[in-house]
């Protein structure tokens, strides 16, 4: 007498979920590299983590309808549905996530250390993507624990122009215009930049201001992001690592752990 064996059916779309997802994440993490060392531009990168979060939401997806073709039909490959659905709201929480507390509470698009009297630009700056002129806000009203308060150097004003010039240099940032100290501004210098971000190296606008002071050069720096979603500007950590390098090379002080 034979034995009749019935094999339970298996879903197809689960161990798409796990294929999917785990492209997903590959394929973001050679986006990323790729715009890090500059083999991307920062929109072509920023267009392929979207495509990436994209097939993440496809992974669920798939996930989902084997969670569905299980309950209904028995339907095996639910350890494949699970590893797509973990692997693709992984993907997607940090960024969601991000958006989520923009909306909630929006970050300051300029940033100054000098709220009173701002640097001001050299050249004409692109406006943020609402198109409105931001708001000058200061590093309390973009949410810092405290304010970050400008550096003094003990430096004649050109060797210090040069040591803020080497720091901007060092920490990534691209100096596109300098007006250095001629009369009848003698006592003051200013240099443009661009800051990139740190995932997609998305660019946002700083001003550097140095002026002559009684005790010292004062060194202000103003930060304008192109875009307002927190995810492709540094804000004040840009700014902090900035002093932190150029307090290591004035002062000889290590550099704080991060950017």
């Amino acid at each position: 007498m034979r034995r009749l064996l019935i094999e339970e059916p298996a879903s197809r779309a689960a161990p798409w979920s796990r294929r999917v997802a785990v492209f997903a994440w590959l394929s973001v993490a050679v986006a990323l590299l790729l715009g890090f060392f500059g083999r991307l531009k920062p929109f072509e990168a920023l267009a392929a983590v979207i495509a990436c979060g994209g097939l993440a939401l496809i992974a669920v997806l798939l996930a989902f309808i084997a969670f569905a073709a299980g309950w209904r039909n028995g339907a095996r490959g639910m350890p494949s549905a699970v590893t797509g659905l973990l692997l693709g709201l992984g993907l997607l929480a940090y960024p969601v996530g991000t958006y989520l507390r923009d909306l909630a509470s929006p970050s300051a698009l300029d940033i100054t250390t000098d709220p009173a009297t701002p640097p001001a630009p050299l050249p004409a700056m692109r406006q943020p993507a609402s198109g409105d002129a931001p708001a000058l806000a200061s590093t309390i009203d973009a949410g810092a624990p405290k304010a970050i308060t400008p550096l003094l150097l003990d430096q004649p004003m050109n060797e210090a122009l040069a040591l803020a010039l080497r720091a901007a240099g060092m920490n990534g940032w691209h100096v596109s215009t300098i007006a250095y100290p001629r009369p009848p501004l003698n006592g003051e210098a200013r240099f443009a930049a661009t800051v990139p971000s740190f995932l997609v190296r998305w660019p946002s606008d700083a001003i550097v201001r140095l002026t002559q002071t009684e005790d010292g050069v004062r060194v202000d720096v103003r930060l304008i992001a192109r875009q307002p979603w927190s995810l492709l500007h540094g804000g004040n950590a840009d700014i902090t690592a900035y002093f932190d390098r150029l307090e290591a090379l004035v002062f000889g002080k290590p550099l704080h752990a991060g950017r």
